[in-house]
């Protein structure tokens, strides 16, 4: 499945999603594999985001607009670092 953030940029493996919104105190989450969808917080890798990963990249039931934005990726942030 296809994921785009707030921007339309689509998800991509290492992307740094902010959901602008906080889940148990943060907001920054780090996407490790797209299929199968494998998300963790940024400051944890250890820890996988518990809750419905696919709910958390779906639009608002609300306002259907996207909320997440893609800030960055980890391998921009690795020197010498190829996918």
């Amino acid at each position: 499945m296809k994921y785009l953030d707030r921007n339309e940029k689509e998800i991509t493996k290492g992307d740094i999603i902010d959901l602008h919104q906080t889940v148990n105190g943060q907001n920054l989450f780090v996407v490790l594999s797209v299929n199968p969808l494998d998300i963790r917080y940024a400051h944890d890798f250890l820890r996988e985001y518990e809750y419905d990963k696919e709910e958390m990249l779906a639009p608002s039931k609300f306002t259907r607009e996207t909320e997440y934005e893609i800030v960055n990726n980890i391998y921009n942030l690795i020197p010498n670092v190829s996918l």
